[in-house]
């Protein structure tokens, strides 16, 4: 229940930056499940671990590896 309310905002942020040209159908989708997947599980590894990773560091490693 927390994905699908925390892969709304994603899916926004997605359509964007639109990462393809042809950004339609199957590519779109399985980009978006994909991707938002992965963010929400570094957030929720963050908080299992205890947070010992600053806010700024967790924002930094997803950034990266968006690149």
């Amino acid at each position: 229940m927390l994905y699908q309310i925390f892969k709304y905002p994603i899916t926004q942020f997605y359509d964007e930056i639109i990462p393809f040209p042809d950004w339609t159908g199957a590519k779109r989708s399985y980009w978006i499940d994909f991707m938002s997947a992965g963010v929400f599980e570094i957030w929720v590894m963050w908080i299992k671990n205890g947070q010992k990773e600053t806010l700024e560091e967790i924002s930094s490693l997803i950034r990266f590896f968006h690149k």
